[in-house]
């Protein structure tokens, strides 16, 4: 995996590449970046600082972004299949229309987060805390919401989910739709 360092990405993506596939961006300083339409797949964005950034769009399948910080984040439309997102911070990110199918969200913080139309089908939302997310049409299909709080989240449809005793849902949800 090639290291990249930020100023020279950002050079490229200026010249028009969009190709940054398998490339080592751990500890990355992305704060307020436009990098809408990338493809990041593959790549290792641990730890990254992304806050404010415009990832929309973006291919981001397959990626490393444990612990990475994405508040307040731009990633409508964008691709996240099978991502390691494991402690990540999503709170007030725009996750509309994102594919996080088959993505692992243990321990990540998506309060505020707008997850409308997401696929978050086989995703792995174990301690993840949901709190006041929108969730209206998003999809939840084998997703393991184990010890997962939903706490105030809007337009919840759990049907399909894995859920115990230790999800925190909704007050009054009654396992449909709620607004």
């Amino acid at each position: 995996m090639k290291i990249v360092r930020v100023e020279e990405l950002l050079i490229d993506y200026k010249n028009g590449c969009r190709d940054f596939s398998n490339i080592d961006l751990r500890n990355a300083d992305l704060f307020e970046c436009n990098l809408q339409n990338a493809n990041f797949q593959g790549s290792d964005l641990r730890h990254a600082y992304l806050c404010y950034a415009n990832l929309c769009r973006t291919d981001l399948t397959e990626v490393r972004l444990e612990d990475a910080d994405l508040a307040s984040t731009i990633l409508q439309s964008a691709q996240l299949k099978r991502a390691n997102l494991q402690r990540c911070n999503f709170h007030r990110a725009s996750l509309y229309a994102a594919n996080l199918q088959g993505a692992d969200l243990s321990g990540a913080n998506l309060q505020v987060a707008d997850l409308r139309q997401a696929n978050l089908n086989g995703a792995q939302l174990k301690g993840a805390i949901v709190r006041n997310a929108n969730l209206e049409q998003a999809t939840f299909m084998m997703a393991d919401l184990r010890e997962c709080d939903l706490r105030r989240a809007k337009r919840l449809d759990l049907s399909g989910a894995i859920v115990d005793h230790t999800t925190i849902l909704p007050t009054g949800y009654r396992g449909s739709s709620e607004s």
